[in-house]
């Protein structure tokens, strides 16, 4: 019998012949505004007071107070991490249970309940939204997992079953067809990044409400927006909704933002993806599949197929950050900012610090995303005593 090859399971990706439209996100979104507000919320748009970072001779990395950014410069920050369940990751998921329930599937949905594939974020979105919609849950994660991560999906009543991370897409592509489950992709499906572009869409309303009518020899409402990158549904759903629909709050005349994704250097699936124009799988010491970063929720060993189509097409660049940054990030969002982020949650932040932390000059509107707070206390303090 012939090795699985998870590439050739057309069960286990989304379709990269297709892209979501304006009204797949304009209806995705009011979705989740009319009958989903109480899971899935309108996250702040907060102003951020981005420090000037200073490098000594030690190269240790702080950041100068409350150092007033250069004149005519405005940070913003989209807080993601103030979602029910601690990430953006409500926002895709609740959308491709509302479209399955809603569909010829529903019924197979209710008999046979969900499975999905995550050692984080996903998963806990999953096993919360199973719950509110009276479903049975089913999560695979990889057998490193600690237990505590176990217990709390198990608290919300999700089924969990370890598996050996080589071996999570064979186990969840025979589930599906020993058990009859609908499969909740983590990130690499249609109506998920549609259910996320609906973050896009928001953070365009809060951005008209701050801004106003735009001067028509400035057409650009914000020049450029960074977005967080594992599998790559959130980056794809955000940069697809700016893209498409900046016209819709700004005018015909209005030109859309750069989009940048950042991955972790350790789970660069998606660099790699664009680098080569097709889609890739992480290595490490040649090793495929393998990842190395602390920034766990980045670090799908592959990048989507759908989702690769969606960078192809709507996100400007993928800018790469260390563990160093990421964590150097974490420390300033909490200190600096009063933010709780997670690894994972920080990389935006992360992206604009290395970019522009020592350089003369930077764009004149930048919003970073802060995807997610959910660390685990033992590693925050860690990260908080950590010193670079």
């Amino acid at each position: 019998m012939a090795a699985y090859d998870p590439d050739t399971d057309a069960s286990l990706w989304g379709d990269p012949t297709t892209l979501v439209t304006a009204d797949a996100l304009r209806a995705a979104a009011q979705v989740l505004r009319d009958q989903y507000a109480h899971t899935v919320l309108c996250t702040p748009l907060a102003a951020c007071s981005l420090g000037r970072v200073l490098r000594d001779g030690d190269a240790r990395v702080e950041i100068a107070g409350n150092a007033a950014l250069p004149e005519g410069v405005q940070v913003w920050l989209k807080l993601e991490s103030s979602q029910t369940t601690g990430s953006f990751k409500v926002r895709g998921i609740q959308y491709k249970m509302h479209r399955v329930l809603h569909s010829s599937e529903g019924a197979a949905l209710r008999q046979h309940g969900v499975l999905t594939f995550s050692a984080g974020n996903a998963g806990r979105a999953v096993a919360y939204l199973a719950k509110e919609n009276a479903l049975r849950a089913t999560i695979l994660l990889p057998d490193t997992v600690p237990q505590d991560r176990i217990a709390l999906l198990e608290s919300l009543r999700a089924t969990c079953r370890r598996v050996p991370g080589q071996r999570l897409l064979e186990e969840a592509s025979q589930c599906l067809a020993a058990e009859g489950q609908t499969l909740v992709h983590p990130f690499d499906d249609y109506d998920v990044i549609a259910g996320h572009g609906s973050c896009g869409l928001e953070l365009l309303a809060q951005l008209r409400g701050i801004l106003g009518d735009m001067d028509p020899a400035a057409p650009v409402p914000v020049d450029e927006v960074y977005v967080c990158c594992g599998g790559g549904g959130l980056v794809s759903g955000v940069a697809a909704a700016l893209k498409l629909c900046v016209a819709d709050y700004f005018g015909p005349g209005a030109a859309p933002p750069k989009v940048f994704a950042v991955e972790p250097v350790g789970a660069d699936s998606m660099h790699r993806s664009v680098a080569c124009g097709a889609h890739s799988w992480c290595a490490v010491d040649g090793a495929k599949g393998k990842t190395a970063t602390a920034a766990h929720g980045l670090a799908p060993p592959f990048a989507g197929k759908c989702t690769f189509r969606h960078v192809q097409e709507y996100v400007d660049g993928v800018e790469l950050v260390t563990d160093a940054e990421l964590k150097h990030a974490v420390r300033y969002l909490y200190h600096e900012v009063g933010v709780v982020s997670e690894v994972s949650g920080a990389a935006a932040v992360a992206a604009v610090i290395k970019k522009y932390g020592a350089a003369a000059s930077m764009p004149k509107r930048i919003v970073c995303l802060v995807s997610g707070r959910n660390i685990d206390p033992a590693l925050l303090r860690d990260v908080m005593e950590e010193r670079l």
